[in-house]
């Protein structure tokens, strides 16, 4: 039987120690992650489309759709963990993980978006993909 499942404390803080490793982090310390974390992220909804944390658990448990970054039967492991939880997504892909720099984002969206787009020109791109792309190219010329 499917339930909802906050991220652990343990979860956050070692998402928070890597981007300190990589010297990503624009947070004070880890508490003030947490805070805003626990303020932006949790029980909240995608930035992008509105996927609420629980619809995603619901998709990925219930196996509707698929990948092999998704946790198995509850079974979460080292890179099987995606998609279950609101990722933290940087609204400036070149800027630091940060209260200012930072939104709640699904899996599907934060994938999508990578480290190519803006947060604005993200939302450009998915109303009109091919539109914002040739926008792109006729800019260019």
């Amino acid at each position: 039987m499917w339930e909802y499942k906050f991220k652990s404390d343990k979860q956050l803080k070692d998402w928070y120690d890597d981007k300190v490793r990589k010297g990503i982090n624009g947070f004070i310390d880890f508490l003030d992650f947490q805070n805003w974390y626990n303020d932006r992220v949790k029980d909240q909804s995608c930035y992008y489309c509105g996927l609420t944390e629980r619809e995603s658990q619901k998709i990925i448990h219930n196996g509707l759709l698929t990948s092999k970054r998704f946790p198995n039967e509850g079974q979460f492991s080292q890179g099987v963990n995606r998609g279950y939880w609101l990722e933290v997504d940087k609204r400036n892909p070149n800027g630091l993980y940060s209260r200012e720099n930072c939104v709640p984002s699904c899996y599907f969206c934060n994938n999508d978006k990578s480290d190519v787009f803006t947060d604005i020109q993200y939302r450009e791109f998915v109303t009109d993909r091919i539109g914002f792309l040739r926008n792109i190219l006729n800019n260019n010329e």
